[in-house]
C-alpha cells in the first residue's frame, strides 16, 4: 500500500485499529475499480479515509460500497469538499 495511505491511516485512526484499516482497504483490487488503475485504487482508498473520518466502523461500510461500485465513494468524498 503507497507510504501516503499508510500516513493517512496512522494519523487517523488508533494503534489498534491501523493493522485492520490496512486490512480492510487492502481488500480492495484492481477488479473492484475495473481494473482501471492503480491511481484509481489509491484514489479510492484514499477516499474512503476521507470519509471515515477515523471511524473503523465507516471504513468496514466504505469498503463495501466502493467493492460494489467505487466511484460512488470517489463522488461521495469530491462532494465533502
Amino acid at each position: 500500500m503507497e507510504k501516503n495511505v499508510i500516513d493517512i491511516i496512522n494519523r487517523d485512526f488508533k494503534s489498534e485499529e491501523v493493522m485492520l484499516v490496512i486490512n480492510e482497504l487492502s481488500s480492495i483490487t484492481l477488479n473492484h475499480v475495473m481494473a482501471a488503475s492503480e491511481y484509481n485504487l489509491k484514489n479510492t482508498r484514499v477516499s474512503i479515509l476521507k470519509l471515515a473520518k477515523g471511524n473503523i466502523n465507516e471504513v468496514i461500510e466504505l469498503t463495501k460500497s466502493a467493492k460494489i461500485d467505487f466511484r460512488d465513494v470517489i463522488m461521495w468524498a469530491t462532494q465533502e469538499e
